[in-house]
């Protein structure tokens, strides 16, 4: 039994280890075939999924391949090494350092002024304190610019109420600030009557034995005569017309022009107003001594009112009287007798019996020697106020600057006719010694520029030209920017100045001149032709006048590219800190003044091509870059004459207001460059008589009026005419 037993036993454990032996293996053989079925379901389900969705049109097939390829590897090979892509490590954006008050722009990469409480100024970031016009200072306690003493206040200048007019003189040689006139032999000026001397200014309260007749107040009409005025300002320059016994339309409109170049203002009045009149006096020396030693009027006169009298009535009895005494005032006035001046013959400025040597050269070897014409030897400029000694060295020795050492030095910039008028009288030499910063427009400010009647002096002298009937012009003036570029004040007087000498003294016709005022760049391609067409409105004019001659003038802001691979005009519609974008460029300019088909083609440009489009000046002035904007290679029949060399900025003259560049090139146009010794008075101005005489006064007024250099250029192949002068009649 035992044995049985055990036997049993054993055999039952060894049934019971099979089963759960097999057991196990039918465990095993069940979860294989488990994770067999859902690989085989996950193959399937990436095949017939978004694979099948990816091989429509406009799916990603390979994309979803390559993802389904992917994910299986995960599963069957869960240790496989996958490849990854490296990822390239973040660029660090480099910040670049600016000293203060400049602050780098991201957007813009580079230094930028925005900082409160300063503003760009030539091309610095300056406090606003310290942008002040001239002859004004900063006040700390009323936190804006105030004049200084002896200073008064109009508009955003300070002036000296002593010199704001300027007397009337006939004979062009000299002129006195008012109110200064000249003494009975010409050679000084004095204060006039009712003024005397006090610490060299001329200030009211004179000895009364003094005065040669009793004078107005300035609340006080001098005169109720219209046909004095008229007389008065047909002396001036301003009336053309005949003088009648009241104004008409002729006449108010000279008065008009009178009003906006002395700055009058409004004159309820009219011409009865008594700060108009005595500024207007003081233009006509020979009317004025007409005033008969009478009491001054404070208007037209009118009779009190009675008791029981209306205005109306009163103002009725009061005519009669008025006319008598209008009548009266007439017949008292005799005109005084017509002296006719002598007959002297018209010369060259005798400053320019002396070229540089550039100039000078440029003369003798295109026409041979001239008489009464020399090379100048010693030319030299103020040294400006601030400069350090090293600096001063370094001009000298590096960038070829003469110092004047030895000359009477003046802080205000006079005419040029005044000082050259100094140094002969005193035999002295005189200089201005500029400051270390200034401002380019500091005479006038913007709105209140002078018109161009005043420019009508440096033509009127010569007879008028001829031979431009058929010729073309086109005359720009840009001055009114916008998108956050500063205004050019002088651009648009110069382009006046320049289209009055065309019309009125050159004789050409103004239905041939293309006379442009702010304009865009739409228009400069309209005008010049764009890259994709070069046929604009000016090559259609050429074509419908064969022979003709074109005159170009520009005037208003240019520049040069960051890289100096070209220069440009700037439209008014330019954007700041995108100028090059919205330019005209300099290269295709040319380029389409080349196809024009004209006899000859001369361009003037009354611009400086820098990069620094601020209104002040940093003495001496000199250019910087090394690119300029004229042609790369002289083309035939083309001519560029430019106010000053590559991004030297331009200078305004003093007296007129125009840029000192259009002044002498009027002047030059007129007749004055074929005078000697520079000319040869064979009544036509070539190309080389007009830049020599343009060229060398510019220089004399920019280095004796404001102690700066300003050198025009120019590029030209040949020596083509530019007008022709009738017989001189003096």
């Amino acid at each position: 039994m035992g044995s049985a037993a055990m036997q049993f036993a054993s055999v039952a454990v060894c049934s019971v280890q099979e089963e759960a032996a097999m057991d196990k293996q039918s465990m095993w053989f069940g979860s294989v075939g488990l994770v067999g079925a859902l690989l085989v379901a996950l193959i399937v389900f990436s095949l017939t999924g978004p694979s099948a969705k990816a091989q429509e049109p406009g799916g990603m097939e390979l994309q979803n391949q390559s993802q389904s390829i992917k994910l299986a590897q995960t599963y069957y090979y869960p240790y496989y090494p996958q490849v990854r892509r490296k990822r390239k490590p973040r660029r660090r954006r480099v910040v670049k350092k600016c000293s203060a008050p400049w602050i780098y722009s991201r957007g813009l990469r580079r230094c930028i002024c925005v900082k409160e409480g300063y503003t760009v100024s030539g091309g610095r970031c300056v406090k606003v304190a310290e942008v002040c016009p001239k002859n004004a200072r900063w006040s700390d306690d009323a936190q804006k610019c105030q004049c200084e003493d002896g200073f008064v206040k109009n508009g955003d200048q300070c002036f000296d109420p002593n010199a704001d007019v300027v007397t009337y003189d006939p004979s062009g040689e000299s002129q006195c600030l008012w109110p200064r006139v000249k003494s009975e032999d010409g050679s000084s000026c004095g204060c006039a009557a009712g003024y005397r001397e006090d610490a060299g200014r001329c200030v009211l309260g004179g000895a009364p034995e003094a005065a040669e007749r009793p004078r107005a107040r300035a609340d006080e009409t001098l005169t109720s005569d219209v046909s004095l005025l008229q007389q008065c300002l047909k002396e001036a320059g301003y009336l053309r017309a005949p003088v009648r016994d009241r104004m008409g339309k002729k006449a108010w409109t000279a008065f008009w022009f009178f009003k906006q170049d002395y700055s009058v203002g409004r004159t309820p009045k009219g011409v009865h107003d008594a700060r108009a009149q005595h500024k207007l006096f003081t233009l006509c020396p020979k009317v004025s001594g007409q005033l008969a030693a009478r009491p001054a009027m404070s208007g037209p006169p009118v009779q009190a009112a009675q008791p029981g009298v209306s205005a109306r009535q009163a103002a009725s009895l009061a005519e009669p009287q008025r006319s008598l005494a209008s009548r009266t005032a007439r017949t008292e006035i005799k005109p005084a007798p017509e002296v006719k001046a002598p007959v002297k013959r018209v010369y060259a400025r005798p400053e320019a019996g002396c070229l540089p040597s550039d100039l000078y050269s440029l003369i003798v070897g295109t026409y041979g020697g001239r008489p009464n014409l020399k090379k100048c030897t010693q030319t030299c400029i103020a040294m400006p106020a601030g400069i350090t000694k090293k600096e001063i060295e370094e001009y000298e020795s590096k960038r070829g600057i003469r110092w004047c050492r030895n000359c009477i030095e003046l802080s205000t910039q006079l005419p040029l006719e005044e000082i050259l008028l100094l140094e002969r009288g005193a035999n002295v030499q005189v200089c201005t010694r500029p400051p270390s910063r200034l401002p380019k427009w500091s005479g006038l400010a913007a709105s209140s520029r002078r018109a161009y009647t005043k420019i009508r002096a440096l033509y009127t002298p010569f007879p008028p030209g001829a031979g431009h009937g058929n010729d073309i012009a086109v005359v720009i003036g840009n001055s009114t920017y916008q998108n956050g570029l500063p205004v050019n004040a002088s651009a648009s007087a110069n382009a006046g100045a320049v289209y009055a000498t065309l019309t009125e003294h050159l004789r050409y016709r103004q239905e041939n001149i293309i006379d442009l005022r702010d304009a865009s760049l739409k228009q400069l391609r309209k005008v010049f032709g764009s890259k994709e067409d070069y046929k604009g409105d000016l090559w259609r004019r050429v074509q419908g006048q064969p022979g003709a001659r074109v005159l170009i003038y520009y005037a208003g802001h240019a520049g040069t590219r960051s890289d100096q691979s070209d220069s440009y005009l700037l439209p008014v519609d330019a954007v700041k800190y995108r100028e090059e974008r919205g330019s005209y460029a300099m290269s295709l300019l040319y380029a389409n003044l080349e196809k024009l088909g004209a006899k000859s083609v001369l361009l003037l440009l009354e611009a400086g091509f820098g990069r620094d489009l601020s209104d002040f000046v940093f003495p001496p002035n000199l250019p910087e870059i090394q690119v300029s904007a004229l042609p790369a290679k002289p083309s035939p029949g083309l001519t560029v004459l430019l106010a000053a060399d590559r991004d030297q900025k331009t200078l305004d003259d003093p007296k007129y207001g125009i840029g000192l560049f259009t002044r002498y090139l009027i002047e030059g146009l007129a007749g004055r460059a074929d005078l000697e010794p520079i000319g040869n008075r064979d009544r036509v101005i070539d190309v080389v008589e007009l830049f020599a005489y343009t060229s060398h006064m510019v220089r004399l007024a920019a280095r004796k009026s404001f102690g700066l250099l300003q050198k025009p250029t120019i590029s030209r192949q040949g020596n083509l005419r530019v007008t022709r002068v009738q017989a001189q009649s003096q």
